[in-house]
């Protein structure tokens, strides 16, 4: 039905069985399908993970581990990540925050008797479904141990979310997902993870020899973190014995003869006000059937030779080197320095910005790969960036999610508008340049390309990296109809597009589409609505910027 997201491990798509159950399929890189050992002990977890049964744990449904492209399917579970529903609706509460730790702590305890380490446990690897969390991706990374990406020295797990004696080289064990469980606890509570934020050697550093910071936890949860956190891991209590103590703080925390004793029964008391979790399947309609991208649909009009190279535009090579303009010092096309905006260890003037960190079943797509700015639906004004092989097959990678906020007045320009940024590789890192943003007044009859205005900022909008992978920014306009994200790599090829998919029409209050009806409204948005790119006759005429009337511009 479509493509849920990717990682180091695989991609995963949502589907549906054969009795209309709706799935989320995980299908193994190539790269490591590859490899025989790894084959192995994908194998083996799969065996351990079918024997899982816990109620906020995926319900297992197939795999097939001998297949081409070995895969695994679980249930599909609706909702945001935790890391999604923290920057949205801002940390947990009360009895939710008592029952977030107490399912998370069940699904270690049931993951742990059927002798798996999860390995993973990070805010992005548990959902907030309207019937409790669950805990995604458990035991899966043990059978990435001994390939390529660790032979090289690689350490499974995510910087900031992995115990001390691992960091120490110790191998994971149930001890090491405890410590990850009270990191996951804390970021629920206070949005932040308890040792900080930064660059990697500076947060590991915390890890491994500086206390937790706890300020925000609510004191009757701060023993039970500080035990989990403990630097020795043979100090830790085990997952079953969090259970068992965060049983007792929620019936402390609203003490009732009649309180529910069960996980299910607990969930269903105090889960039900957590906002926007209870709407059934809310994600659902997003998921749309596979799409060619704009550029391949678009691939014939572009043409053969200099045309084609300025839409293929290698994402590490830019604009620039194109155009003679890559020695050392130069800007890029963007303003940033490098390519794309993006940053990277290695990339020098006309050499692809590769980071130094990429997994090696990336390293050709950033070298040869194409970018491509797309909507994720027709309602919702989100965009993702990402790169897609240059040859049309084989997976790509989403590197840029970015929301758009509700436009407001501004003191110098007709409104300002917020946008969310958040960094999706868990490699590598990302500069956002305000030269990406643009806006546009009005199309009119016969336009055959976009007449781009500046955003008022200037300089680099935020610096993105796994460790800190989000930031909001206000982007400030004047007198624009749709705002667009236009990534330099795809710059000329964009403004000379009418149909440019990587727009959103502004409703600020201030400024209204020329002719176009007072009244409407996109459900769901306040200031935000899709730009409609669909032509007639060459023209866009249900867009919110097309006017037939010259003199209403």
């Amino acid at each position: 039905m479509g493509r849920l997201g990717t990682g180091g491990m695989g991609v995963v798509y949502a589907g549906l069985d054969g009795r209309d159950q709706r799935v989320a399929v995980k299908c193994v890189h190539r790269v490591l399908a590859s490899d025989a050992d790894f084959r192995a002990r994908f194998a083996r977890e799969v065996n351990l993970v079918r024997r899982v049964r816990a109620a906020c744990v995926p319900a297992f449904r197939s795999a097939a581990t001998k297949a081409e492209v070995p895969w695994l399917a679980t249930e599909y579970v609706p909702g945001p990540t935790l890391q999604e529903f923290v920057r949205t609706h801002g940390p947990l509460r009360g009895d939710s925050l008592i029952a977030f730790g107490l399912g998370v702590a069940e699904a270690l305890a049931a993951i742990h008797s059927a002798g798996v380490v999860h390995r993973d446990l990070k805010p992005g690897n548990v959902i907030l479904a309207p019937d409790g969390p669950k805990v995604l991706d458990f035991g899966i990374a043990r059978a990435i141990d001994g390939t390529a990406l660790t032979r090289t020295g690689g350490l499974v797990g995510t910087p900031g979310w992995i115990s001390p004696e691992q960091y120490r080289g110790a191998p994971a064990t149930e001890h090491s997902d405890v410590f990850s469980w009270a990191g996951l606890v804390a970021y629920a509570a206070t949005g932040q993870g308890p040792f900080g934020s930064g660059t990697s050697d500076v947060v590991v550093s915390r890890i491994l020899s500086a206390p937790p910071s706890l300020v925000g936890v609510p004191a009757h949860l701060r023993h039970v973190l500080e035990r989990a956190l403990n630097k020795r891991p043979e100090q830790r209590p085990t997952a079953a014995e969090l259970q068992r103590m965060m049983m007792g703080a929620l019936h402390a925390a609203a003490p009732s003869a009649e309180a529910p004793t069960n996980i299910r029964g607990i969930l269903n008391r105090t889960w039900a006000g957590v906002p926007a979790l209870t709407t059934g399947n809310p994600d659902w309609h997003r998921i749309a059937p596979p799409k060619r991208g704009w550029i391949r649909r678009n691939r014939l009009a572009v043409g053969v030779g200099a045309a084609v190279m300025v839409v293929v535009l290698v994402a590490g090579l830019g604009l620039r080197a194109l155009l003679g303009e890559g020695t050392p010092g130069n800007s890029g096309p963007d303003g940033s320095g490098t390519p794309g905006g993006s940053t990277a260890g290695n990339a020098t003037a006309g050499n692809a910005a590769v980071p130094d960190d990429a997994p090696e079943e990336y390293r050709d797509l950033y070298e040869t790969g194409e970018t491509v700015v797309e909507p994720v639906s027709d309602t919702e004004p989100v965009l993702v960036r990402r790169l897609e092989p240059a040859s049309g097959e084989g997976e790509g990678l989403d590197q840029l999610r970015l929301t758009f906020n509700s436009a407001a007045s501004a003191e110098f320009q007709d409104f300002g508008l917020t946008v969310d940024f958040e960094y999706l590789p868990d490699h590598g890192s990302m500069n956002v340049h305000s030269g990406e943003f643009v806006g546009v007044s009005a199309i009119t009859p016969g336009q055959e390309s976009l007449d781009f205005d500046p955003v008022g900022n200037s300089g680099v909008l935020a610096t993105l990296d796994p460790d800190n992978p989000t930031e909001r920014v206000r982007l400030g306009f004047y007198n624009v109809m749709v705002v667009y994200h236009v990534p330099a790599p795809i710059r000329e090829r964009a403004q000379d597009a009418i149909d440019y998919p990587g727009g959103f029409c502004v409703y600020s209050g201030l400024v209204a589409a020329p002719g176009a009806d007072a009244d409407v409204t996109f459900p769901g948005m306040d200031d935000i609505g899709p730009h409609d790119t669909t032509l007639t006759g060459g023209a866009p005429l249900e867009s919110c910027a097309y006017t037939e009337d010259m003199e209403n511009q």
